[in-house]
């Protein structure tokens, strides 16, 4: 790993703090300490040099009506989805919701996760009263959108 300077340093630092209190305020605001972990982690992302972009025999992308949008990026292998990553450009329901689907996709049969829908992925991410807050439930949707977009897409006859 390449060494860093003091700049670099201190804005590492600083951005820390910020990460920090995004984590905290949306805690405050009812997130589950599982959904912060997706969040936080980015668990699920797709990053430019992560293998699967190529590989991917299966994507899809939907936009909400608020303007976010998730692409989801699945590798299907006989009717199992071995592998699912998403990139989203929206917002920290956006990105939980469509992390927390990844997870929730992997190693299943493409017929069974084609039937799954938001309420599905709010239980998932619910943690006692916490969970995904209802104003965030639309970008569930968002992501679930995506996911059926991409299996319809895997099922036409000359893709």
């Amino acid at each position: 790993m390449p060494e860093i300077n003091k700049k670099e340093f201190e804005e590492l630092k600083r951005l820390r703090l910020v990460e920090q209190s995004v984590m905290a305020g949306l805690k405050e605001a009812g997130f589950s300490d599982k959904a912060l972990e997706f969040f936080g982690y980015k668990k699920n992302f797709l990053l430019d040099e992560d293998p699967l972009k190529e590989k991917a025999n299966a994507t899809g992308g939907f936009t909400g009506a608020c303007g976010d949008h998730v692409d989801i990026y699945l590798k299907i292998e006989g009717n199992i989805i071995k592998d699912a990553k998403f990139v989203t450009y929206g917002c920290s329901g956006a990105v939980i919701s469509a992390a927390a689907l990844a997870e929730m996709i992997r190693n299943r049969d493409i017929d069974q996760t084609f039937k799954l829908n938001v309420s599905d992925v709010v239980e998932f991410l619910k943690e006692g009263p916490r969970g995904l807050p209802k104003h965030r439930w639309d970008c569930c949707g968002i992501a679930v959108g995506a996911l059926k977009d991409a299996i319809t897409y895997y099922r036409k006859p000359n893709k």
